[in-house]
């Protein structure tokens, strides 16, 4: 009885020996072996990966400013168009009757205008005549119809010829004379210096200094009939001829007077009506242009290079201002457009270079692009801040559609040569970045210094690991 209860107990202790046996010796050996990779220099690289889709360049809608009734559509759906080809043409009879008016009436009015001008230009040569011709007056008097009652010499001091009571009468006369023949001298030097090539401004200050220097002498005149009228003399017949002499003299330099002013009045009322002449055509020019405008307006180019996608225009039908009439896409110039989540955003610079495929052609065709523009503001997707940013097609390529699904993979950064490990085998503690070595058996922590993340799981270590070393990956308790 005794060994029939000790036997069971003695195979039930063998059969735990070798359990446990089994378990120590494979089961939790297994369990705390240590995942690793040994650590190799490699490329890295770091992408966004994005869905977009393809899009022309140009999308534009084509429509009238003005209302009017079509006269020819030279377009169907479809048709291929160039920049500056006219698409649809509205009904432009009236305008061109108005512009033929407007044209004809510029015409006539600068027909109007030349002969103003060359009015004003006659005048402005006859100036120097007229001024000869006042000289020569001016001249006359002073010292030829003068020249009886004056004794003596400018270099001799003058003297009346006869005897007057007014004695200061007589001074001025005789200091009249002299000034007089002073102002003939400067008029003279002045006279010489206008020429046929005079512009007319200078023709202008002309007029203005004959006119002083004949007022100026006009006074000398008055002033020596003064004296030949005075009471004292006023009964000597033999000073009869002097006083007619004098009269003489100044009605040649009144009518002088009269000449520079009615030549003056001439000039500044040709002038006037020149300015109001030209006032007028630029009027009848900016009708010409405003109809021209207008008639601009009746017709439709094609701003861009590209297929026609709507065309609503029929010969005869009235269209309403600002309704639209054409819709053209670029063909040869495709965009992608795409948005990019804000965690990634951060990474993407206008001009990386990026891969494509697209659904219609499968994973297999690869098509090259690169980064446009990124908008600055954010696109709220399905509650996720994204940035629209736009990819253009590195060359050309017909197999590229409007619409069609776009997978973008973004090269934001690239690593050569450089050591990588598993994201995962970086720990941070502490704000420090640490890995662990597997050394003969043995864990050892050590700091690192990681650099770039890449796109497929791993990152660029700096500092802390060497080629070579195993990195633990996974670590079993």
């Amino acid at each position: 009885m005794i060994n029939f209860i000790k036997k069971p107990i003695v195979i039930l202790i063998a059969v735990l020996v070798i359990v446990f046996g089994v378990y120590f010796l494979f089961i939790k050996d297994k369990k705390s072996a240590h995942e690793f990779v040994v650590v190799r220099r490699g490329d890295l690289l770091q992408e966004v990966s994005v869905t977009g889709r393809v899009k022309p360049v140009a999308d534009v809608d084509l429509a009238f400013e003005n209302s009017g009734r079509i006269a020819r559509a030279s377009v169907d759906i479809g048709d291929k168009v160039f920049a500056g080809q006219v698409l649809v043409r509205l009904d432009s009879s009236e305008l061109s009757a108005e512009l033929t008016k407007a044209e004809s009436d510029l015409v006539t009015q600068e027909a109007k205008l030349s002969k103003s001008e060359t009015d004003l230009t006659n005048l402005y040569a006859s100036i120097i005549d007229i001024l000869n011709d006042a000289f020569i007056k001016a001249d006359d008097a002073v010292r030829a119809k003068t020249a009886a009652i004056f004794s003596g010499s400018r270099t001799s001091a003058y003297q009346l010829t006869f005897s007057t009571c007014d004695d200061q009468a007589k001074i001025d006369s005789i200091n009249g004379r002299l000034v007089s023949e002073s102002i003939l001298d400067k008029w003279e030097t002045e006279l010489a210096t206008l020429t046929s090539e005079s512009s007319d401004a200078e023709r202008d200050q002309a007029l203005k200094n004959a006119k002083g220097h004949l007022i100026d002498i006009r006074g000398f005149v008055d002033r020596l009939n003064d004296v030949l009228t005075d009471d004292c003399v006023l009964g000597q017949s033999s000073l009869d001829i002097y006083r007619t002499n004098v009269n003489s003299s100044r009605t040649n330099i009144n009518t002088a007077l009269t000449n520079i002013n009615d030549q003056e009045q001439s000039i500044n009322s040709q002038k006037a009506a020149v300015v109001s002449e030209e006032a007028t055509i630029k009027s009848y020019q900016a009708a010409v242009q405003t109809i021209k405008a207008q008639l601009s307006k009746t017709v439709l180019y094609s701003p861009i290079t590209g297929v026609v996608t709507v065309q609503n225009a029929e010969r005869g039908e009235i269209v309403g201002a600002n309704e639209v009439i054409v819709s053209i896409i670029s063909i040869t110039q495709l965009e992608i457009e795409a948005n990019i989540p804000e965690a990634d955003i951060a990474k993407v610079e206008i001009g990386d270079v990026a891969k494509v495929t697209l659904d219609a052609y499968g994973s297999d065709v690869i098509f090259n692009i690169e980064v446009a523009a990124i908008d600055p503001a954010e696109t709220i997707v399905e509650g996720v801040a994204t940035y629209k940013t736009t990819f253009q097609f590195i060359g050309e390529d017909e197999r590229i559609k409007s619409g069609m699904t776009a997978n973008i993979d973004v090269l934001t950064d690239k690593r050569e040569n450089v050591i990588t490990v598993p994201q995962r085998a970086v720990i941070t503690r502490s704000g420090e970045k640490i890995v662990r070595l597997l050394r003969d058996g043995i864990v050892e922590e050590r700091k690192v210094i990681t650099g770039l993340r890449g796109s497929l799981g791993n990152i660029e270590i700096i500092e802390g690991v060497e080629s070579g070393d195993k990195v633990i990956i996974f670590l079993q308790p």
